[in-house]
């Protein structure tokens, strides 16, 4: 049950990081959800939340 609530909490914080920094480059590229950068990084939270719910189920 420890392990589940430490990837729990991990997966959490990479969601909320990933999605700041997302949420910056946004601003950065002026609205740009073209941007190269911005669709990396989205596919990455895409990534984290799929784990997440993975995790919670």
């Amino acid at each position: 049950m420890e392990n589940y609530n430490n990837e729990l909490q991990l997966i959490k914080a990479q969601i909320e990081n990933t999605r700041r920094k997302l949420n910056e480059l946004i601003k950065q590229s002026e609205g740009n959800l073209l941007n190269s950068e911005v669709i990396e990084l989205s596919q990455l939270l895409d990534k984290f939340l799929s784990k997440y719910d993975h995790i919670k189920k």
